[in-house]
Parts: structure tokens; C-alpha cells; sequence
């Protein structure tokens, strides 16, 4: 890293992984809430994983940014996906036919 006033951003990039983390565990564990009731095969499967992976997706995406005290393309792709699942949650919450 390059001095100036360029300030080390590891520390947030694991205080940021270790909360998505924590989120990811408490919905695996406890739920997230979102009941869907006539939801079924593919639907169910968005609904019934779809908050607790988005949480996953983000904290892998922190945690590579923290080993590599960047945030560089890996983590991208992996902030990306979590933001496609999570379109994906919600259209299977709100808008699924």
C-alpha cells in the first residue's frame, strides 16, 4: 500500500465480512422471516435460501477484499451475484406468478 493519505481499508473489509457473516448465521439459523405460503419447487427453494446466500455472497466478497486489502475483481463478482440473488429473492417474494 502506498503512503499518503491513503488509509488502510482491511479493517472495514473484515468488520464488514465478519457482520454479512454473523447475518448469514443468524438467518441460517433462525430464519429471516419471509414466509411465502403457496410457494413450491424453484420458488420455495429463492425464498427459503435466498437471504441467508445473499448474506453469504457479501461476506465472501469482504473477506477477499480483506486478504487482499482491496477490493479487487473477485470481490466484485462475488457482490454481483449477491445482487442478482437478491433481485431474484424478491421477485420470487413479491412478483412471482
Amino acid at each position: 500500500m502506498t503512503t499518503g493519505s491513503r488509509r488502510p481499508r482491511r479493517p472495514w473489509y473484515i468488520l464488514a465480512a465478519v457482520a454479512a457473516s454473523i447475518v448469514a448465521i443468524v438467518f441460517a439459523t433462525v430464519g429471516d422471516g419471509v414466509e411465502v405460503a403457496d410457494a413450491a419447487g424453484p420458488r420455495r427453494l429463492v425464498v427459503d435460501l435466498g437471504h441467508q446466500l445473499f448474506w453469504a455472497l457479501l461476506a465472501g466478497a469482504f473477506a477477499v477484499a480483506a486478504v487482499r486489502s482491496r477490493w479487487g475483481r473477485i470481490s466484485q463478482t462475488f457482490a454481483v451475484a449477491a445482487g442478482i440473488l437478491y433481485l431474484l429473492f424478491l421477485f420470487a417474494v413479491f412478483l412471482w406468478p
